[in-house]
């Protein structure tokens, strides 16, 4: 082979993709000390560092792999072309490097999990993941030095970034290379700092990465927190009966009478409060979740608006028991379609309810279904990328709102509810857990008694793709409750080896391998890997077979 045969074939494409890399500052080693608000430049290069990897991830980029890379077939102009663009990266992450001042120190450590999902200290912010094909070399901080030139650096690469994308992907990859930095952007940074410039509209990052970036501030905050008593937690907005008036015969649904004097149809999510010692503690992390919920509603990340949290005394005299809910009304933010706010007439409906009136409701077509699966398998992307676990999905509390419009409810638009027993990764759930509804049982991994994970949080999500890719529900798959599994080990082989295998012929099998990944714990335990390598491999298995469903 040549000279220039190996320079723009694959193995040379592949060595300019690893220089370009190879080179670039990592953000975990910035530090803007001098308080110059450099960090949103800092910032927007990581972000083209990272688009360059998710695009060598997407094409398979790999010197272990040749073989794979989805470029070897391509023309030569085109490998020519890519191996140029990588080579000016190259020189101009050289550039960036000239740019800034490198102090060569230790770096600070970071709390971090240990395996039993408990905060330590020890680890450095320069971890990378293990598997991650490029590490940086040096250990040292950085500081930028010459502002304006750095930006122009970061314009270039940028710009170059299009060209890969133009000159390489096609169909629903671009697409794909979005989804998927969101969530490696969010992972990999972990600046507190940081998070709050990327979350600070007046920079204008992406919606869903500044909302993401949102999410993990507020997990941050909280963990942070942990050790103080629970009073030092964050406040959400407390509504009284003052402001909240139920609707007749109803109690989820009410008029909620806001400061401005606007009256909105609102609904309620309830939280039953079991007396016990840690009781109090419980009530405390209501308030806290509740707090993130009022900040961070809205389509962005298929959360409803929460208004805040209501104390229902009334109801605590009378039965005893003490149960405070989430209060939920239609996104404010911008959509395509906004969402009718009467409630009361046109009350939410979950996918348990549409799937269950399939008779007077019609079944959605392949391609809404696909989009549905898809939307939730985004957002589960983003919540994990935040450090969030939801504890407790089931068909129940994924909710469709009625359109402003007349149009009537989209499959393609839900929102996610079912907050009760969800908790930031490594926080231990005090309510009575959904472990203990044996109706549910089945959305449940057979170990989550031990505990939750990521992995195991995804579970829920298998069973309930596969109920929007059969469009029926699990539990009703058997016509004689009696011969229903017992527990939850059971529903997995009931799922696995029975019905999970009917979903091929109705939705292909590039869906049922997805789901099967889901329930068969395919991907990586979170306990033996880090979280940048559960993204790439949730990207892989998940995400990247799903955009490529079609009707």
């Amino acid at each position: 082979m040549s000279g220039v045969d190996l320079g723009f074939g694959v193995a040379g494409l592949i060595m300019a993709f690893k220089g370009a890399v190879d080179g670039a500052l990592w953000i975990q080693s910035f530090s803007d000390d001098a308080k110059e608000g450099c960090g949103h430049l800092a910032l927007r290069y990581h972000i083209e560092t990272i688009r360059l990897r998710v695009w060598g991830d997407l094409c398979k980029v790999n010197p272990a792999n040749v073989e794979q890379c989805t470029l070897q077939d391509r023309p030569a102009y085109i490998k020519e072309a890519v191996v140029r663009i990588l080579g000016e990266i190259g020189k101009l992450n050289e550039e960036a490097g000239r740019l800034v001042e490198k102090h060569k120190i230790g770096m600070p450590e970071l709390r971090s999990r240990d395996s039993s999902g408990d905060l330590q200290a020890g680890v450095s912010l320069h971890r990378i993941p293990a598997k991650y094909p490029v590490k940086p070399k040096a250990r040292f901080l950085w500081t930028l030095k010459r502002k304006a030139d750095f930006e122009k650096v970061v314009s270039k690469i940028q710009a170059l970034n299009v060209d890969l994308r133009d000159f390489t992907l096609h169909y629903d990859e671009p697409q794909l290379l979005t989804k998927a930095l969101l969530s490696h952007v969010i992972v990999s940074v972990n600046d507190h700092e940081l998070l709050k410039i990327l979350a600070d509209p007046g920079y204008n990052f992406d919606r869903t990465l500044a909302v993401s970036a949102l999410a993990k501030s507020l997990q941050q905050d909280q963990l942070q927190q942990q050790d103080h008593p629970p009073r030092s937690l964050r406040r959400p907005s407390f509504i009284t009966d003052k402001d909240l008036k139920f609707l007749t015969s109803s109690s989820t649904l009410g008029i909620l009478t806001q400061q401005s004097g606007t009256m909105l149809t609102v609904w309620i999510e309830w939280n039953p409060v079991v007396t016990g010692n840690r009781w109090t503690e419980y009530v405390e992390w209501i308030h806290s979740l509740g707090y993130q919920l009022e900040r961070l509603g809205g389509c962005t990340l298929r959360l409803p608006t929460c208004y805040g949290v209501y104390d229902d005394l009334d109801y605590e005299s009378k039965y005893g028991t003490k149960r405070i809910g989430y209060v939920f009304g239609p996104p404010q933010d911008h959509t395509p379609h906004p969402y009718d706010g009467d409630l009361h007439t046109k009350p939410p409906k979950t996918l348990r309810t549409l799937i269950k009136n399939q008779g007077r409701i019609p079944i959605p077509p392949l391609g809404d279904r696909f989009q549905l699966a898809f939307t939730l398998a985004s957002a589960f992307s983003r919540f994990h990328a935040a450090g969030w676990l939801h504890k407790g999905l089931h068909s129940g509390n994924i909710v469709f709102l009625e359109r402003d419009d007349d149009g009537g409810i989209s499959v393609t638009e839900p929102f996610i509810t079912g907050f009760q027993y969800s908790r930031p990764q490594g926080e231990i759930s005090q309510s009575r857990g959904p472990l203990e509804d044996r109706k549910l049982q089945h959305y449940y991994h057979p170990d989550a008694d031990m505990g939750f994970s990521k992995q195991r949080d995804l579970y829920g999500l298998g069973v309930v793709l596969y109920e929007v890719g059969c469009w029926g529900l699990v539990a009703n798959s058997f016509k004689d409750p009696r011969k229903m599994p017992t527990d939850r080990a059971a529903w997995r082989t009931y799922l696995v080896d029975r019905v999970v295998k009917d979903l091929g012929w109705r939705m292909g099998t590039a869906y049922q391998k997805v789901v099967m990944t889901l329930l068969q714990d395919r991907l990586p335990n979170d306990d033996e890997t880090d979280d940048m390598f559960f993204v790439q491999q949730y990207l892989e298995k998940v995400i990247r077979p799903l955009i490529a469903c079609k009707a």
